[in-house]
């Protein structure tokens, strides 16, 4: 006697809802594409993974600085337990961000609203290190730009 696997088919609302989903995501990945985006992560823009590194080429890395209310200069934890946010999503805002640098003021709050008992931000600056690279290896210091400043508010 053999027990064989019983055969079902998919009903309608089975192949229609596996058609929708697949259909939704197709979009959300286009969309991703095209604008240029990981707004839609997991589906936001590939071109990360789209080209080669230049080994003797550049790489650029975004990062912030905060001027606490204790007086020291911090370097801004971007995850999501130091602000809520990573440095992927800042680079992806980063135009936005220079032309508007009051959007930084949403970082200051969640610091604070994360870290209640820390020196609050009453300044972020956000730098840009570009480092040199020969053959895949670090060629001296970075160059160092500051794209754009906030002075917190209260």
């Amino acid at each position: 006697m053999s027990s064989e696997p019983t055969l079902r088919r998919l009903s309608r609302a089975g192949k229609g809802w596996r058609l929708g989903v697949t259909a939704v995501a197709l979009v959300i990945l286009t969309m991703g594409q095209l604008h240029d985006t990981n707004d839609y992560f997991p589906l936001g823009s590939l071109s990360q993974y789209a080209t080669p590194r230049d080994m003797d080429g550049t790489v650029r890395s975004v990062y912030m600085l905060a001027d606490t209310a204790g007086g020291e200069q911090v370097r801004v934890p971007l995850n999501p337990h130091g602000v809520g946010v990573g440095r992927a999503d800042i680079e992806s805002q980063l135009d936005r961000i220079v032309d508007d640098p009051a959007l930084l003021q949403g970082i200051a709050d969640a610091w604070s609203e994360l870290h209640p008992d820390a020196d609050p931000y009453v300044k972020l600056y956000v730098m840009r290190d570009t480092y040199q690279l020969a053959d895949g290896r670090q060629q001296g210091a970075p160059d160092t730009e500051e794209l754009t400043t906030w002075e917190v508010r209260r």
